[in-house]
């Protein structure tokens, strides 16, 4: 999910302005030169893929603070992207789908070693997927969201109306497994949506509620939520399908079951500020299920991924790419950084959102990128 689709429509750059949080934060702002480049990557890489709006922070101890909002939230008042928007964050999901397995390791309800057939029946090697696979990407089992008839209704119509995680398994089951079980690695939503019931099936309470007590609470992310319903809460970017040559599609509104443990969640940039160093840390996780988690495999080129966490040249986190969406949250342990990029433009299998990133990791950590980027 890393295709970058380009445009040609220009979207008009709209000057930056901090909300309160930022101007009370203890890192100063970066030196005049450097907000300039950082502005400059940032507004590159918005106007690459004509995303309407986009939000970016990042927080390096030592070097400084860049807090920004870029463009515009709706296209059809013109409103300006605001610090405090919500966005829906994709596949960052996962890491809280992962964070509420991995703790439930560490209460002694449930083993990495675990089958899938234990907790969820008839999938392909079933018997054989270890809970361990599903979080690392080794299960093999077929991406429901791969399949051309459901993705060309998903695109046609996000709400999907009655599509809930049994027609995903259904659909599953209708494909061959990429591969036999720990023999390869493969990124996979099923993956996580099966994930999200295993979780279910232990604690008898939707992951969505167990996300919220367990982790948001705990962390005090009071606006990140596991919707249940296509609304999201004020206030908030609309989000855009790009055209190429054409005027983006509106496609706020989407169905949260199509996605559910893979990428329902929604979120702000200052609450992914918080998950971004506790995810990476482990603050919610023991110590040895914080180290397992972050025993990563390479599943591309540069990119490794381990129990629910990528690691990109030694910054951990996920990027995520919805319908309208797209999100890279990330966190260079070594220097106590932490990356948040979020746009309001996003087809299914782009996220220019971890472009950004990138730039703007490499031009403040070259010494992480040996090989250039």
């Amino acid at each position: 999910m890393t295709k970058c689709l380009v445009c040609t429509a220009a979207v008009l750059f709209v000057t930056a302005f901090l909300d309160k949080a930022a101007v009370r934060d203890s890192i100063p702002e970066f030196d005049d030169q450097t907000v300039r480049a950082l502005t400059a990557i940032a507004e590159t890489g918005r106007a690459a893929t004509s995303a309407p709006g986009l939000l970016v922070g990042v927080w390096a101890p030592g070097k400084g603070r860049f807090v920004r909002a870029f463009g515009t939230s709706d296209l059809a008042t013109n409103a300006f992207v605001r610090l405090d928007d919500h966005f829906r964050i994709a596949s960052n999901t996962k890491t809280f789908t992962a964070t509420a397995i991995l703790q439930l390791v560490d209460e002694g309800s449930l083993s990495l070693d675990a089958s899938l057939s234990q907790f969820v029946g008839g999938i392909p090697y079933g018997d054989q997927i270890t809970v361990r696979e599903l979080l690392n990407m080794t299960a093999g089992i077929y991406d429901y969201v791969d399949d051309e008839t459901i993705l060309t209704k998903y695109k046609a119509d996000p709400l999907l109306p009655g599509f809930t995680a049994l027609d995903a398994i259904e659909i599953i089951k209708q494909h061959q497994p990429d591969f036999v079980p720990g023999t390869s690695a493969k990124y996979s939503d099923s993956n996580y949506l099966l994930l999200g019931l295993i979780v279910e099936k232990i604690t008898g309470r939707s992951v969505g509620s167990v996300i919220q007590t367990k982790i948001l609470d705990k962390l005090g992310m009071r606006q990140t939520s596991f919707p249940t319903t296509p609304a999201m809460p004020r206030p908030f970017s609309r989000g855009y399908f790009p055209v190429v040559d054409g005027v983006p599609r509106d496609v706020t509104e989407s169905n949260p079951n199509f996605a559910l443990g893979a990428g329902a969640m929604i979120s702000t940039l200052g609450d992914l500020r918080i998950w971004a160093k506790a995810l990476a840390t482990g603050t919610l996780l023991s110590p040895a299920t914080q180290q397992l988690r972050l025993q990563t495999i390479e599943i591309q080129p540069g990119v490794r991924y381990g129990l629910g966490i990528t690691e990109i040249n030694g910054f951990f986190g996920h990027t995520g790419g919805i319908l309208g969406y797209g999100t890279a949250v990330f966190y260079l342990p070594e220097a106590d950084a932490t990356f948040v990029v979020i746009s309001n433009s996003n087809a299914v299998f782009t996220v220019p959102a971890a472009n950004i990133f990138v730039g703007l990791a490499y031009y403040l950590f070259p010494e992480q990128f040996p090989n250039g980027i």
